[in-house]
């Protein structure tokens, strides 16, 4: 009723089933709630991104490649419950992004760790806070509340809009969903 209430008193708040929002820093997040599935991603400033990649061992030059490439707190989340449970899994390789006209995929966290085979310039350690901290490329969340978070890699340059189309599967049967007018954060 709350959420009802809200859409009907901030004009525009909801597209399509997303809830828009912005924090007292300005920064954007873009929530979708569809079947069993929700979803939010969050804006990270370069900056923060970049930071928590330093204070890793990464080498400035690839801490800010990483921070430069529309990287967005995710958060996703199986809503069903015990009683109605819903099985509920994703893979990233399913997702699209429309970017200038043209889909494409998003970069996963397997495209960074290809690119630092052959480097031995930052430690071991490094590469593992990069694993942990990103979004989990494939999972399937238990019925309940099960749920994970972290950093997800859209490749595309600070300050651009795209649409992202969200793929799932629940009880086996495939779902999709957009969420448009993403803005990926700027470098201030």
């Amino acid at each position: 009723m709350t959420r009802l209430l809200l859409l009907l008193l901030v004009p525009g708040l909801a597209v399509a089933g997303v809830i828009r929002g912005e924090d007292e820093n300005g920064l954007k997040s873009w929530e979708m709630q569809q079947g069993a599935l929700s979803l939010k991603l969050i804006q990270r400033l370069p900056d923060q991104t970049r930071a928590f990649f330093l204070a890793r061992g990464f080498p400035k030059a690839e801490a800010d490649r990483i921070a430069t490439a529309c990287v967005l707190q995710t958060i996703g989340r199986n809503t069903s419950s015990a009683e109605q449970p819903v099985s509920l899994e994703y893979d990233l390789h399913d997702w699209r992004l429309r970017y200038n006209e043209r889909l494409r995929e998003i970069r996963y966290k397997e495209d960074w760790a290809r690119d630092w085979n052959d480097r031995n310039d930052f430690p071991e350690a490094a590469r593992i806070a990069f694993r942990w901290a990103t979004f989990p490329t494939a999972q399937q969340f238990e019925p309940g509340g099960d749920y994970n978070w972290g950093m997800t890699s859209f490749g595309l340059p600070p300050g651009s809009r795209f649409d992202l189309n969200v793929r799932w599967r629940e009880n086996g049967q495939p779902q999709s969903a957009w969420i448009e007018d993403i803005t990926c954060p700027h470098d201030r």
